[in-house]
């Protein structure tokens, strides 16, 4: 029984290589331009964000990732409101024999409708460079026809482009994305109709919300949601979604709770340190069979506001809810 969940194990390593093409954070809601292009600039600051995350520590080949993001309105920050932001992300995710390297600018144009609500609309446009070691691959049979050897690809580009659109109100927010709209083959000479076994990306669609509620002037809830689901041509992946209780005290502190319907629960620790720097920490636990097999998730983030009139924001910062 066990060498066969290690099988499996082995076989949802190399399926996320291929089927979960996209960057997956357990803290998505403190940086929702990785999924979002219409986040950029909300802000209303340029920001850097540095995350990393290894996933089911333990595990040989088992998924780990990181990525770096830069985004801010556009025009003198001496202006009450900038309509267009942009912004760029760097990721590498690896899983088993597969990295994928995703290289994404975004744009945004953002209207202010009220004093406490904004529409914005965002495009992006990049590539991933996808690569593939064939030869660290230790099949049960070393003659299986379906693995070509001498097939390794490094950093071939396959370009895509994305939209979304997102929308913020008093205590709550909305959005929707399609951040990879063109499915690429993972070997364009791979394909036959009987079946293409190299596969092809996925694309994924996302859609996500929260609610503010002020239980206090020291504490605050907000539950929020994010959903998934991907589908191409060939395959469907399941549907699922985070579901994130987050807590926040003096609007600088905050713990929160998350359960993933594909099995996994997580919790959150976030901090402003700082006028300018923000840390934090989530721990994934496996409810599936795979929790014997490994250690946990973990991921970490730290951002950096570039703030230069500290006088036109509060001091001192604080958490951006949303």
């Amino acid at each position: 029984m066990k060498k066969l969940l290690l099988m499996l194990c082995t076989s949802a390593i190399v399926f996320i290589s291929k089927g979960q093409n996209y960057p997956h954070y357990t803290m998505f809601m403190f940086n929702k331009l990785l999924y979002n292009p219409a986040y950029a600039g909300n802000k209303d600051l340029t920001t850097v964000n540095v995350y990393g995350r290894k996933q089911w520590t333990g595990i040989a080949g088992a998924p780990t990732g990181g990525t770096i993001t830069i985004d801010g309105p556009i025009g003198s920050y001496m202006k009450p409101f900038r309509s267009i932001a942009a912004g760029f992300s760097l990721n590498s995710e690896k899983a088993g024999i597969v990295t994928n390297t995703n290289l994404m600018a975004y744009g945004a144009y953002r209207i202010k409708l009220s004093n406490e609500s904004m529409l914005s609309f965002g495009l992006q446009v990049g590539t991933t460079l996808y690569s593939a070691d064939y030869s660290k691959l230790n099949p049960s049979d070393q003659n299986d026809p379906n693995i070509n050897y001498s097939k390794d690809v490094s950093n071939v580009p396959m370009p895509n482009f994305g939209a979304g659109v997102y929308y913020t109100g008093k205590n709550y927010y909305a959005g929707f994305a399609v951040p990879f709209l063109a499915q690429n083959r993972y070997d364009k000479n791979s394909y036959n109709p009987g079946g293409d076994i190299y596969g092809k990306q996925v694309r994924t669609y996302f859609l996500s919300g929260g609610y503010i509620f002020t239980i206090s002037p020291v504490v605050k809830l907000e539950p929020q949601v994010l959903m998934r689901y991907a589908v191409n041509d060939m395959y469907r992946l399941p549907f699922n979604a985070d579901l994130n209780l987050s807590c926040f005290f003096y609007d600088r502190f905050m713990i929160g709770a998350t359960y993933r319907t594909d099995k996994s629960i997580e919790g959150v620790l976030f901090m402003q340190i700082t006028n300018n720097i923000c840390i934090g920490y989530a721990y994934d636990y496996a409810l599936s069979e795979l929790r014997t097999y490994n250690n946990g998730t973990h991921e970490f983030t730290v951002g950096f506001d570039f703030i230069k009139d500290k006088n036109k924001y509060m001091n001192p910062r604080f958490i951006k809810l949303f």
